[in-house]
């Protein structure tokens, strides 16, 4: 009689912590938050880069962004965009997997659609995955993940660099390597 009670126990304990972890992840995210648009006044130059290039460039910002959080990440560009982390279950280590295609969006800014998800071998709902990545990952504050839409934003116009350089998207095609952007350089009237 003690070994139904126990299965019975386990069995109820199992069932509360799926329904913890389904409502956990069917609640609502919260409202997409699109960075005011800021157009920098300067020179403009039209760019012509590679995806290895781009992909030092992304690295490196993305480097100096997410210092000190425990979640880590990588993107690089190659067919699609790929974005990859290891995230903990049960203690140990597993690769969470993420790639998208790039679509330039008026304004220059990128929209990262058409996601594909997985957690080592399994394939995961876009959805829930997205949801997670937007409460837990640390994201620039210029992108923005709507897991109802399955997409990313990446308010590209927003992002400064070094001395205040903007950069807008005019072309992003991965099968041909051709990324085409404008650099605009603040000059010193501008300021």
């Amino acid at each position: 009689m003690n070994w139904k009670r126990a299965f019975w126990m386990l069995a109820a304990v199992n069932a509360v912590v799926i329904v913890l972890a389904a409502a956990w992840l069917l609640k609502p995210s919260p409202p997409v938050k699109r960075p005011a648009h800021l157009d920098v006044e300067g020179a403009s130059f039209t760019v012509y880069s590679k995806k290895a290039h781009l992909n030092a460039v992304i690295n490196d910002y993305l480097v100096k962004k997410t210092k000190g959080h425990p979640l880590q990440y990588r993107v690089w560009l190659a067919d699609r965009v790929y974005v990859s982390s290891e995230i903990p279950i049960l203690g140990r280590p597993v690769e969470l997997f993420v790639s998208f295609v790039p679509k330039v969006v008026k304004g220059g800014n990128v929209e990262l659609t058409e996601p594909t998800i997985s957690l080592g071998d399994w394939k995961l709902p876009v959805t829930y995955v997205l949801r997670y990545l937007q409460k837990h990952a640390p994201l620039p504050d210029e992108v923005s993940i709507d897991p109802d839409q399955s997409r990313v934003y990446v308010a590209l116009k927003d992002i400064r660099f070094g001395n205040g350089y903007q950069v807008a998207a005019n072309k992003i095609d991965l099968s041909t390597d051709e990324i085409v952007f404008t650099l605009t350089i603040p000059t010193e009237h501008s300021r």
